[in-house]
């Protein structure tokens, strides 16, 4: 059966007040609040925190790993995702390349920054971020950096690994909170790697944050906390989401998910854009 699409005619009216609802820029008309569904993701090489990608093998055993993170990456519906401690390739055979398997599917614009031995961040999204850049901090860690333009304002999209090493831990955080104070609006995805204490310095410094925020803490560093036999404990809330402060963090949650459970679960949240 041949099929022959139907003609729809929309007043004139309603195609008015669509228009007025979205300038041509895409920024919200009359500054009405943008909402994001963001999340942040030390995946851990595929293979819990340690190199050379998922380690099993036989060809359904790698394929059933590898569709299980696609499911699960599909069914998180990510505006943002930021990812760190990505592999190349997902499996140890080096068979699948883990940037077309399960970013590629959902998202048209995937940036990463140095593809170093642990540290190997990056950030999918549908947005088109300009002025991609890479900020390095100490040892191989680093920050990359996309400005999203909405209308004529830029909010800056960032993925981080801190470094856990006690010589260069403080001074990064110092480093960040430098470097976030100078944006005017900006979401940063990551692991901190930081005592909670150290993360409180966040809002010190004016801004909003998921994991410590008005929703409390929620525990990411799993492994350390399923061998303590607690259920949630101080300083292992480690991945974070922290906003400049116009940018407010709604429904935080950090699920279990079968995956890298044995080493980082992830930090998602709904953030609301309020336009100064």
């Amino acid at each position: 059966m041949k099929y022959t699409p139907k003609t729809f005619y929309i007043p004139l009216v309603i195609l008015f007040v669509f228009s007025s609802l979205v300038n041509t820029h895409g920024q919200t008309a009359d500054n009405l609040p943008l909402r994001l569904k963001v999340g942040t993701y030390n995946i851990g090489h595929f293979n819990q925190g340690r190199l050379g990608g998922f380690q099993w093998t036989g060809k359904n055993t790698v394929t059933a790993e590898l569709n299980n993170w696609k499911k699960w990456i599909g069914e998180q519906g990510l505006d943002i995702l930021g990812v760190n401690e990505w592999n190349r390739y997902f499996d140890k055979d080096s068979t699948y390349d883990a940037t077309a398997e399960l970013l590629d599917p959902y998202y048209s614009r995937v940036y990463f920054g140095d593809e170093n031995t642990w540290i190997y961040n990056g950030i999918a999204t549908n947005y088109n971020l300009n002025n991609i850049r890479q900020v390095n901090s100490y040892g191989d860690y680093y920050a990359i950096l996309g400005d999203l333009k909405i209308g004529d304002k830029i909010i800056t999209i960032i993925s981080t690994h801190l470094p856990w090493q006690k010589q260069w831990h403080d001074d990064s955080v110092a480093d960040l909170i430098q470097l976030l104070g100078e944006l005017e609006y900006f979401i940063c995805l990551g692991d901190m790697n930081a005592h909670d204490a150290n993360q409180q310095l966040f809002i010190e410094a004016g801004f909003n944050m998921a994991n410590g925020g008005d929703m409390g803490w929620f525990q990411t560093a799993a492994a350390k906390s399923a061998a303590s036999g607690y259920t949630g404990t101080a300083d292992v809330n480690i991945d974070n989401i922290i906003t400049s402060a116009n940018i407010r963090i709604m429904n935080v949650r950090v699920p279990k998910t079968g995956l890298n459970d044995l080493d980082h679960l992830p930090v998602l949240a709904d953030v609301i854009v309020v336009w100064d």
